[in-house]
């Protein structure tokens, strides 16, 4: 799942309590408040909104004062971000950007020098070597939540179909390797009759038939779509051939919430249930908690571990190996939910 970002306005947010700058811990003691940079994606992000919302939540609930910066849009812009932040002594800065590898090489040194200055540095969606990289999902996950969403609609049971895309990147193989172990062992009443590759990967690209696919297999109960062509282009074809509520899918968001029109109209027409890579709210909030609790000991990393965020992130592990704190909530996009993530024309 990727995004990208930009720089324009720098949106100040003073979070207040009654107790004025300190804010109070779980103990009752004083807690003194911290200032927090966060470099978000700008309005061409379909998810920084929700990123943000998360974070402002976060940084209320911990009595921080977040320095949001909009729109950064190039690698200078980002770095001078940095350095401004720097020197106004913030206590840890998290960043997304999503502008490419060569935008985040240039941008590494910059981040390296705030914790020469013992800022910690975080990065999240988008991983920045050196920083402590807040993610939505693995990928075992993701493939396990799309597994998951067609297993809840076939009721565990029939024949299903996997249809990844080519060619792809190895991401999509990961996908297929992990639900095809996955799907026999948790739910051993369904059974997959066919892995029939598709389109191209990304956007509304698809080119499987499913017409061929239903007349060859008859008793066909499911699909999953690994990549978002087939997802925008497949449960149409589910609609057009009369098969709603004898077939059912599951398929890749792509970057979602919000969830692009398309892939709404599959949800609502009960074609479909969608899954993103996680909620960028709770995304939000779980940078903004990591940042204060790096602050607040001291510490550029965090230990190996179960970490308890409380709110509406709940208990997320810490991956030393690659400096991953790990949301692990893909979100799955239904009729039930569809009008609560957000829906993007």
């Amino acid at each position: 799942m990727n995004k990208r970002l930009g720089i324009g306005a720098i949106l100040v947010a003073a979070v207040a309590t009654t107790a004025g700058l300190l804010a109070s811990s779980s103990s009752g003691a004083p807690r003194a408040q911290l200032t927090i940079g966060l470099i978000v994606q700008g309005p061409g992000s379909p998810t920084a909104p929700e990123e943000e919302a998360g974070a402002q939540s976060a940084a209320a609930a911990l009595g921080d004062r977040l320095v949001v910066t909009e729109d950064a849009s190039d690698a200078q812009t980002q770095i001078d971000t940095i350095k401004s932040l720097i020197a106004q002594h913030v206590a840890a800065i998290a960043v997304n950007t999503d502008q490419g590898e060569a935008t985040i090489e240039q941008v590494l040194p910059a981040l390296a020098q705030a914790r020469a200055a013992s800022i910690p540095t975080l990065s999240f969606e988008q991983r920045y070597p050196g920083s402590v990289w807040v993610n939505q999902s693995g990928s075992t996950q993701y493939a396990h939540a799309l597994a998951d969403a067609l297993a809840r609609q076939m009721r565990e049971r029939g024949q299903y179909v996997i249809v990844p895309c080519q060619p792809a990147d190895s991401i999509v193989q990961t996908w297929l390797k992990a639900a095809k172990a996955y799907i026999p062992r948790r739910y051993p009443r369904m059974h997959r009759v066919a892995v029939i590759y598709g389109g191209i990967g990304n956007g509304p690209a698809g080119t499987l038939e499913l017409r061929p696919v239903l007349r060859k297999y008859p008793h066909l109960r499911g699909l999953i779509f690994l990549c978002p062509s087939e997802s925008y282009t497949g449960p149409p074809q589910l609609v057009h051939t009369h098969n709603v509520g004898k077939v059912f899918s599951a398929g890749n968001g792509g970057d979602c919430p919000p969830v692009y029109i398309t892939l709404a109209n599959s949800v609502r027409a009960g074609s479909e249930e969608v899954v993103c890579g996680g909620d960028p709210v709770h995304l939000g909030y779980l940078t903004i908690w990591a940042a204060d609790y790096l602050a607040r000991h001291h510490a550029l990393t965090l230990a190996p571990g179960p970490y308890d965020v409380g709110g509406p992130v709940g208990t997320v592990h810490y991956l030393g190996h690659n400096q991953e704190l790990r949301l692990g909530q893909p979100l799955t996009v239904t009729k039930a939910n569809l009008d609560q993530v957000g829906i993007s024309r």
